[in-house]
């Protein structure tokens, strides 16, 4: 007597390897979807990152070709001591 002498057993095991089979397709349709799913996140990261940098560049160059605003002691500068002169100054409280 052989292990597939059954039909009961080869019906089994043929049941196995079709579960098996569906396991399997449905596995290689979830990595293709997650490979699709990681090629677009990559892509829109990379797009994100060279606006930063280019916006950083930017404002590198905006920095360095700016004139330095001398902040006095008290550590406001000047937009804001105007802002504060006008709204009635910083109050202290004693």
């Amino acid at each position: 007597m052989s292990l597939f002498g059954d039909t009961k057993a080869l019906e089994l095991v043929q049941d196995r390897l079709s579960r098996i089979e569906v396991l399997c397709a449905d596995l290689e349709r979830e990595n293709r979807k997650l490979g699709l799913e990681y090629i677009e996140l990559y892509d829109k990261v990379k797009r994100q990152m060279s606006r930063m940098a280019k916006r950083s560049a930017v404002d590198e160059r905006e920095l360095n070709d700016a004139e330095l605003v001398d902040v006095p002691d008290d550590g406001v500068d000047p937009i804001s001591a105007a802002i504060l002169a006008r709204r009635g100054g910083p109050r202290s409280v004693a």
